[in-house]
């Protein structure tokens, strides 16, 4: 949990695109960029996990560590179409920094510790569903997965001490996306979900949820608008220490794109 390299997400995107292009020959590839505003919201957690203390205090983002206003990003969006089968990654690439004032006890920052907080969450999404045509809505079902990045580090103000939570998670989820297009206008709903049971002391729960609006301007051309909402509420042992993690990151993305 401390001191592991953050996942180059740029990297994970890039061999998102590739899988797409290589996994067979697509009858249409759909590559789409642009600019996300998005915030985050929830808590942290994180104790020592001998202390005898359970799982550790959930500490709101905005009071304890000072995040939790709009940050803008970049995003990237590709599709292939490779007939009944459709493939697709998306992603993106999220940071803030802050300051407050712990509420309750950090790692081994004590409770109403003034720190200094740095959070960078990456989220790339690679989904495979299978087409179904009722007509005036395509419904797709199948399987996706999330792989998360999440870089927190946690530093007191006065004596330079940090807590880190370092973690790269990939988490399968069952998955559908739903697609009704009339005339120029496409508008397209995603959404995965899975929830896993307590074993020892690490669950999991985690949903991803997606409704965008693609406009044809021109044959090729696109621009594209839409929503997005990820929910992760885990928690977790690594056997020296007890962390928690309920976050919501949500906004909007616009953009463009081309369809081949």
């Amino acid at each position: 949990m401390r001191g592991a390299a953050p996942l180059p997400m740029p990297r994970l995107l890039f061999a998102g695109l590739s899988w797409l292009l290589v996994a067979c020959a697509p009858v249409g590839v759909s590559v789409q960029a642009g600019y996300t505003q998005l915030s985050i919201g929830g808590d942290f957690a994180l104790a020592d996990g001998t202390s005898g203390t359970g799982d550790a205090p959930l500490q709101d983002v905005g009071d304890a560590f000072g995040l939790g206003d709009d940050r803008g990003s970049p995003w990237l969006r590709a599709q292939a179409d490779l007939g009944a089968i459709v493939l697709g990654v998306d992603g993106f690439v999220f940071e803030e920094r802050g300051t407050g004032t712990l509420d309750a006890s950090f790692g081994g920052l004590p409770a109403s510790t003034p720190v200094a907080s740095e959070l960078r969450f990456g989220c790339a999404k690679l989904s495979a569903v299978y087409d179904i045509d009722l007509g005036l809505v395509k419904v797709a079902p199948g399987l996706a997965m999330d792989v998360f990045d999440l870089d927190f580090r946690v530093q007191e103000l006065s004596l330079g001490n940090a807590e880190v939570i370092d973690e790269i998670v990939g988490v399968p989820l069952l998955f559908v996306r739903a697609e009704a297009g009339v005339g120029v206008l496409d508008l397209v709903g995603e959404i995965g979900y899975l929830e896993t049971p307590r074993i020892d002391r690490s669950k999991g729960r985690f949903l991803d949820a997606q409704l965008l609006a693609e406009v044809s301007v021109l044959p090729l051309l696109q621009v594209v608008a839409g929503y997005r909402h990820l929910d992760l509420d885990a928690t977790g042992d690594t056997g020296s220490e007890s962390f928690g993690v309920d976050l919501q990151v949500r906004g909007w993305f616009v953009g463009g794109g081309l369809r081949f």
